[in-house]
């Protein structure tokens, strides 16, 4: 198995292409970016457009991380992305453009470990949209076939391999009748020539939603001439129509009064006067809540942002509990979560000036009890069996299968290894002077099958 991954490894290095015109902190945090990625066999090609603010300066002081890199002027976004592709030699290619991050340290890792991706051209992931006050996961669908009518991924959030990208290179000569959306025409057309692609469910870009396409109904119509192949097409036209008006629905007033009222007044302030689960459940059902077959929602349940809630088969959900299911919330099949509970994928950034809103999905996988009272906070991921009980766990924190967190807190970006027991019972330390609160610091690493007990301090950053 160490070999195994050592070849999967070496064969899936990675080059990133950043391209960058007049961008100090743009090229800075980018670049940073990627010298932070845990997974060593990477390199990154800067494509600069002849920069006169100081852009070249900062990306000369990241030269020893460079492999490749150029300042001259361009035709332009695509073009200099084309002068990337040339440049490249890892075996995938991925665009992170300035101004972008991945998402975390860890993303490639995430992606290409114990992965060869055989008989693949393209690999895809979900993206993180940042705005002024929030930071939001878009989830891509893996049903690629909906791209006969618009792309389900976000272009940096895909690595091509790349013998596959210097076939489909920008096509240049459609610049003028397509504008930015020459990164769309370019997968599309991948699409329609039969290249294969694969959905890896990890969030890979951070991306600033005010970009140079955020631009809604002439995103729309670039669109509709990329899918209909520039000839008129009565779908193609029925789908550009009917999607410009959802747009506008979406985003008047009267659609955020009637939402609120559904999916905030009814859902959490008139729903649990109704006695019968059956209702309760259509109603559920009719805010898109995903419920699974034998599923109990008790009343007086607060749930934020219904839509993206999903609830597997045989769960129990106690009263008094609150889902923020604002960064999306999945619980799998045969789950019981006590009265009391809060499970919150929102939050803030408080050192940022906005307070800008972070909203991070929850995983929660099938046969985990969590006890009373406990908190769950954004980002965590709770393995297969876990058993959690009045205990908190901090952002970005992994339970694995099998583990028990009992009257403990566990810190951001701790790892819990399967059937690891941290904290007790108090019943089980008659002398009360032994038994307390588990503390386990933030970034800890506690083995498989070990055993924390109550009243431990562990440190940041060790290993247990």
């Amino acid at each position: 198995m160490l070999f195994r991954n050592m070849d999967v490894h070496k064969r899936n290095k990675v080059t990133v292409i950043t391209v960058v015109y007049n961008n100090v902190e743009g090229i800075r945090t980018t670049l940073e970016s990627f010298v932070s990625q845990s997974w060593s066999n990477k390199e990154i090609v800067v494509v600069d457009g002849g920069s006169t603010d100081g852009t070249w300066d900062v990306i000369n002081s990241f030269a020893g991380n460079i492999a490749y890199k150029s300042s001259e002027p361009d035709r332009g976004i695509y073009d200099a992305m084309n002068k990337g592709i040339d440049k490249a030699t890892g075996e995938w290619i991925i665009f992170l453009n300035s101004g972008d991050v991945f998402v975390d340290s860890t993303v490639l890792e995430r992606v290409f470990e114990n992965e060869d991706f055989e008989g693949i051209d393209v690999v895809y992931g979900n993206s993180i949209e940042v705005t002024g006050v929030s930071r939001l996961l878009q989830v891509a669908p893996s049903d690629i076939s909906r791209m006969e009518y618009y792309p389900v991924y976000r272009h940096g959030s895909s690595f091509v391999r790349t013998s596959v990208q210097r076939k489909y290179k920008f096509n240049l000569e459609l610049k003028d009748k397509l504008g930015y959306s020459l990164d769309w025409e370019m997968i599309h057309r991948m699409y329609k020539s039969g290249c294969t692609f694969k959905k890896k469910d990890v969030a890979v870009q951070a991306f600033l939603k005010e970009g140079v396409s955020d631009r809604p109904y002439k995103s729309r119509w670039y669109n509709y001439r990329i899918t209909s192949g520039g000839r008129f097409s009565p779908k193609k036209m029925a789908y550009f129509i009917y999607n410009c008006l959802l747009y506008v629905f979406f985003n008047s007033t009267v659609y955020r009064w009637v939402r609120a009222f559904f999916m905030e007044f009814v859902l959490n302030s008139c729903l649990h006067f109704v006695p019968f689960w059956f209702l309760r459940r259509m109603y559920l059902k009719m805010v898109r809540v995903k419920i699974g077959k034998g599923t109990f929602v008790m009343k007086n349940v607060y749930i934020q942002s219904p839509n993206r809630l999903k609830i597997g088969d045989y769960s129990h959900i106690n009263r008094g509990v609150v889902l923020d299911a604002r960064g999306d919330i999945t619980i799998g099949s045969s789950v019981s979560v006590s009265h009391n509970v809060n499970i919150m994928t929102g939050g803030h950034d408080h050192m940022s000036p906005n307070f800008t809103g972070v909203f991070t999905p929850i995983v929660i996988k099938d046969y985990v009890w969590i006890g009373v009272g406990a908190t769950i906070l954004q980002g965590v991921t709770i393995g297969k069996g876990a058993e959690i009980n009045s205990s908190i766990i901090m952002p970005g924190a992994v339970i694995e299968e099998g583990a028990k967190v009992l009257y403990s807190i566990v810190a951001e970006n701790a790892h819990i290894g399967k059937n690891a027991v941290v904290g007790g019972y108090p019943e089980d330390y008659p002398n009360r002077d032994d038994w307390g609160v588990a503390v386990i610091g933030a970034g800890v690493k506690v083995a498989e099958g070990a055993k924390v007990e109550p009243k431990a301090m562990i440190e940041n950053d060790v290993e247990v």
